[in-house]
């Protein structure tokens, strides 16, 4: 049935990813960690320093797709994925990941596994690392070194045997919401989306300013003006969690949660 659907969660900016859980989750009621951020870690994230023995770790598998791109499987040991607490407090032994392709970020990763699109990776060889993140986006750290692990991987520069999604009108929608933006303050405040595989969907936004919103993932992109607000309008046949946002101020606007 038609509705509309807002559930508050307070949120961070940019990504597409594929939720999930991950085994070795800490206590819900560990404290807080209180080793501030230190220096940068090289990817325009701060550096938390967290003691050996509590000390996360994580490696990385990687496989080519069989339409294109890569599946990249992460696994952390005594950490846990925590997709909802995305821009809260750090506390050791949760957050999400943060996918580089070379030294710029390709993607914010919440779950064990993420696929990588043919499209995020320029022609030629290149380092594909992850990076464990704390809620607050700062790069869990040991010894002054990011928590990490690295592959070399060779990208084509395109884009081919991508699935294409384009903003269409579906008619009326199962799923709507509607998200507006003034002087930098998003209302309502980002929250989740909640769709099930196959409904259709439309988020509007408006916006004071002019800017284009995209959903990642989908790789859907509307333009947003004072005069005119950014209607997208898709079917949700992929599975996952993916954040709808603005490019030019880098705002989360929510996240589209399709089980």
């Amino acid at each position: 049935m038609p509705g509309r659907v807002r559930v508050a969660l307070t949120g961070a900016v940019t990504v597409f990813a594929i939720a999930g859980c991950a085994s070795g989750s800490p206590d819900a009621d560990a404290e807080p960690s209180d080793s501030p951020p230190s220096s940068s870690s090289g990817h325009d994230h701060e550096l938390r320093e967290v003691e050996g023995d509590s000390a996360p770790s994580v490696s990385m598998e990687v496989a080519e797709d069989t339409d294109a791109g890569w599946n990249v499987h992460v696994r952390a040991e005594d950490f846990g994925f925590t997709p909802g607490k995305v821009g809260e407090e750090a506390r050791e032994g949760e957050g999400h990941a943060h996918l580089y392709v070379d030294d710029e970020k390709v993607a914010r990763v919440y779950g064990p596994w993420h696929h990588l699109p043919a499209s995020a990776v320029p022609e030629g060889e290149h380092t594909l690392s992850v990076h464990l993140s704390a809620n607050d986006h700062s790069s869990w750290a040991l010894d002054g070194e990011p928590i990490s692990d690295s592959t070399m991987i060779t990208g084509s520069g395109g884009d081919e045997g991508e699935h294409s999604h384009t903003s269409r009108d579906t008619g009326p929608a199962d799923v709507t919401a509607e998200i507006s933006v003034q002087d930098g303050t998003v209302s309502p405040e980002p929250g989740r989306v909640e769709v099930e595989q196959g409904q259709s969907v439309r988020l509007t936004v408006d916006s004071d300013s002019s800017d284009t919103v995209h959903l990642h993932g989908y790789d859907i992109e509307e333009p947003v003006t004072p005069d005119e607000p950014a209607t997208l309008s898709f079917t949700a046949d992929q599975s996952g969690l993916f954040e709808l946002e603005t490019h030019e101020s880098h705002t989360l606007l929510t996240q589209v949660a399709v089980e």
